[in-house]
């Protein structure tokens, strides 16, 4: 088979990332050998290399910083997406409920925000049951008070027992997506060193 210019070409980048065999190496370089201009070509890439890229200098304690802030806000959002979900129960006139729990779910909103802001820390959740618990727990918990306020404003008594059920696997399904809690086949994978 005859050695054309294409088929050295085509081997250039293998040879030039020098992951080429020895046989390849060989027809290549005795190829170069008798063709100047694409020695010349060969010659100059090989003293090329890309600029060097810097970080900003501040640019780690930047992303420190947006994390624990990213962290704080999400603290603050679950806290106050709890105290409004959970108010309505103890309040005595429905329309003020119903005002009250939407601006809890106000603050569930910005809770997930917040949480799928963090997924660009590279935080992952721990591999441990107890996120899962919490989250299911919490899931649960607002479906009740959602299905109390819905048994007390329309009678409709299967909203207490409906809605947190629903509200269980909506919570775990969300809590997942957003890489909060581990999934139920990241609980069952073996810990090992490299954390894979």
């Amino acid at each position: 088979m005859q050695v054309t210019r294409d088929i050295v070409r085509d081997l250039l980048p293998v040879y030039l990332a020098g992951e080429a065999s020895a046989d390849t190496r060989a027809v290549v370089e005795e190829y170069l050998a008798a063709d100047s201009q694409l020695r010349e070509v060969v010659e100059s890439s090989g003293s090329w290399s890309p600029p060097p890229i810097e970080a900003p200098a501040s640019l780690e304690e930047r992303s420190l910083e947006r994390t624990r802030r990213l962290l704080g806000r999400k603290s603050f959002w679950l806290g106050f997406a709890l105290t409004f979900s959970f108010v309505p129960l103890l309040l005595p006139l429905p329309w003020l409920a119903d005002l009250v729990m939407l601006i809890g779910f106000g603050g569930w909103t910005a809770f997930l925000i917040t949480c799928r802001k963090l997924n660009a820390t590279g935080f992952e959740a721990p591999r441990r049951m107890v996120p899962r618990l919490l989250w299911a727990g919490v899931g649960v918990m607002l479906g009740s008070a959602v299905g109390h306020l819905v048994d007390q404003q329309t009678g409709w008594n299967r909203a207490v027992y409906d809605f947190p059920a629903v509200t269980f696997g909506l919570a775990l399904w969300i809590g997942e997506k957003l890489h909060q809690i581990p999934t139920p086949g990241e609980l069952s994978r073996p810990t090992t060193l490299f954390g894979k």
